[in-house]
């Protein structure tokens, strides 16, 4: 069939009212710059969220249509059994009928155009791209979609999946929230710069490639809308960056979002569960799913029940139901735009005030000299009668809550007279400099705050940052890509202690090796040469003990007999693939994508955060950490910015921008970004509009 047919079918399918939005693609320009960047330019913020949509679809469609297949419950027509076990997660939570049930009523009018003008944009490119789908019946999407793929990401962010994963491993009361990604924010004030100036930086830690990989926009309306930051695909505005005169970073943060409820069931009746001394019938659902397999498309169905709390699933040992925050409301798309256009902190706040955004620490700046720490997170009012970290009986109202603390009952801290405030994904209650931190004592014991420890990376900052009265520019970035872990504390050291009790004769085969381990000064550098084995040793190590690298906060344990064999390993692949186990570690660990392979330092749970694989080859792939930087100044006299990502803008094989920031990142080296619309048209490389 022919493009111009299949265009033509695909055309009658659109319904018109969307296919034909509003919007003229000609008030809206793209101009990208020399890495390929859009800038999105158009007189409102509707055209602009359109311009957005398909300046992304132009650079990864693929992804974006997997978040949108994914919201929609048809993963498993993508990719079998794993993709199904999604569909039936966003079915089990009922995320699109939180979506319509919310829609009216938490979203403004205004905003309602504006995100049904980034599913327009959306649409248009797949009416001008049809080949370019994945799956049919997808397309045309609506703001309800796009809403759907919000509630569903951050319902997965809060920890619901993985409490659901130990209630149907029958472990339901060993439930610990503790996210496997991580992130940086710094936030220095005049009092430390010294020249008028507040820096702020940003740097999540999330897979360097994916369906979570950071890309970068910028977006500017005449209507107040003019701001530079990273988005995922699927999300409608940045969800972080900087403005023309504010900027925040997120980082992750796991209090107990999530509670899980062991239901008493009636013994005559299977469907029934006892709540404050009546039985009550549970909503019992056959979900449908669709399954790829080798034989095609097969259909199943499978058991998900809705209880008085929330969702419930049906065991062995028992009924669990499970509440949490995003249950709620639908809000968090909306914040993170009205962030967007926050000229000050207190508008910033008034915006964080929607508390539709349900997790993650914010870190501010701005150019009034103002920077800030907020842990925000949607936490209820908890009965202190009972232990939440734990299973609470699901029998009682004194278990059913429906409030939440207000963004000024949580922990926080605005301008602080030691001029910093940073988050490393640490505990709320260190978050500046210690005799300023926000005092425990004052918050309540039931939302699981110790859930965020002291890691390495807060103990290292804190390192770097005693006795200084002023900071440079320059040592700002130094303390963001210092790869040193702190020394005789914290969990790493704590994990590596063992290695110094070992006796090299006992060991004639590796004495080498661990009189090389022994030397080791806790570095990741390119250039040192323990570190490689290292790295070798403890992936083996955390793989054996079946650990996440964020178990180093507190560190692992294990017998000296695993700890020989993780060495013997380590001193093998060395010898095999690189000849000595004496190497510089930026000739084994590699960013790589296609054929280019760049050194870089880096290792997981240090300030420069790096985690990698084994290939092959032997080589470690990079493929978890730095997945974003962006340094800011914020100063009366104007402002600077600068941003890396790990690979490039676009995700297609044939773009130029496929791989063209691979070189800087590698180098620890940023690029200059201007939020000034003039500049931007006289150097953009290309300018069009999106049709």
């Amino acid at each position: 069939m022919s493009s111009v047919r299949i265009k033509l079918l695909f055309l009658f399918l659109f319904p018109f009212s969307i296919c034909f939005s509003q919007v003229n693609p000609n008030n809206i320009t793209i101009a990208r710059d020399s890495f390929g960047i859009p800038h999105i330019f158009a007189p409102t913020d509707v055209e602009v969220a359109y311009g957005l949509a398909w300046a992304h679809c132009e650079d990864d469609f693929e992804h974006i249509q997997l978040m949108l297949i994914a919201a929609n419950a048809r993963m498993g027509e993508v990719s079998g059994k794993d993709g199904a076990a999604t569909d039936y997660f966003v079915q089990f939570i009922k995320s699109r009928e939180t979506v319509e049930r919310y829609y009216e009523r938490d979203l403004t009018t205004d905003y309602k155009k504006t995100i049904q003008a980034y599913a327009d944009g959306l649409n248009a490119f797949a009416l001008a791209h049809p080949k370019e789908i994945k799956l049919k019946n997808i397309f045309p999407v609506t703001a309800k979609n796009i809403l759907s793929g919000y509630q569903l990401i951050l319902t997965s962010m809060i920890g619901v999946p993985r409490a659901l994963e130990y209630i149907i491993k029958g472990k339901p009361d060993d439930y610990i929230f503790n996210a496997s990604a991580g992130s940086n924010g710094i936030a220095v004030s005049s009092k430390l710069t010294g020249d008028s100036s507040a820096y702020l930086l940003i740097n999540p830690h999330v897979p360097l490639e994916g369906q979570a990989s950071w890309y970068e926009a910028h977006v500017c309306s005449e209507q107040g809308w003019n701001m530079y930051g990273a988005l995922i695909p699927g999300m409608m505005s940045p969800a972080m960056g900087c403005n023309e005169h504010i900027g925040w970073a997120i980082t992750f943060n796991w209090p107990d979002y999530v509670d899980i409820y062991e239901m008493e069931i009636n013994p005559k009746n299977k469907d029934q569960y006892k709540f404050d001394g009546e039985w009550y019938t549970f909503e019992v659902r056959q979900i449908p799913l669709r399954v790829k397999t080798k034989l095609g498309i097969i259909k199943v169905k499978k058991e998900a029940l809705w209880c008085i709390y929330g969702p419930a699933y049906r065991t062995k040992k028992g009924v669990y139901g499970m509440r949490y925050n995003t249950m709620f409301n639908i809000k968090a798309a909306e914040q993170w735009f009205n962030l967007g256009k926050a000229t000050e902190f207190m508008y910033f706040y008034s915006a964080m005030q929607m508390q539709g955004i349900p997790l993650f620490n914010f870190i501010y700046a701005d150019d009034a000299d103002c920077i800030s720490y907020l842990f925000n997170a949607a936490l209820p009012h908890r009965n202190p009668d009972y232990n939440w970290q734990k299973v609470v009986p699901g029998n009682t109202s004194k278990t059913y809550w429906n409030q939440f603390y207000t963004l000024n009952e949580l922990p926080q801290k605005n301008r602080p007279n030691c001029g910093y405030v940073y988050n490393t994904n640490n505990s709320p209650f260190r978050c500046t400099a210690p005799n300023e931190n926000p005092n425990e004592a004052l918050f309540n014991k039931e939302s699981g705050f110790n859930w965020n420890r002291t890691n390495n990376r807060d103990l290292r900052f804190n390192e770097l940052m005693e006795g200084k009265t002023h900071i440079t520019f320059q040592e700002f970035k130094n303390i963001k890509y210092d790869c040193t872990y702190p020394k005789q504390a914290g969990g790493i050291y704590k994990t590596f202690k063992p290695i110094y009790a070992l006796k090299e004769q006992d060991y004639p085969d590796i004495a080498d090796a661990i009189a090389k381990l022994k030397t080791w000064d806790f570095s990741g550098k390119t250039d040192n040469r323990e570190a490689a084995l290292v790295t070798f040793t403890f992936n083996y190590l955390f793989e054996k003990k079946e650990a996440a690298y964020n178990e180093l906060e507190i560190g692992i344990e294990y017998d000296t007999e695993l700890l020989i064999e993780a060495i013997r390993y380590a001193k093998k692949q060395l010898l095999k693939y690189h000849k000595s186990i004496d190497v510089p570690f930026g000739d084994v660990q590699r960013l790589m994508r296609e054929d280019k392979t760049y050194a870089v330092p880096g290792l997981p749970e240090c300030l420069m955060a790096m985690v990698s694989v084994e290939t092959e080859n032997g080589s470690l792939r990079a493929i978890n950490g730095d997945s974003f930087i962006m340094f800011a100044k914020f100063s009366k006299k104007g402002n600077s910015y600068e941003t890396v990502v790990p690979f490039g803008e676009s995700r297609r094989k044939e773009s130029p921008h496929l791989m063209d920031q691979m070189k800087l990142y590698s180098k620890q080296q940023t690029k200059s970004i201007t939020l000034d619309k003039a500049k931007v048209l006289q150097t953009a490389i290309r300018t069009y509009h999106p049709q």
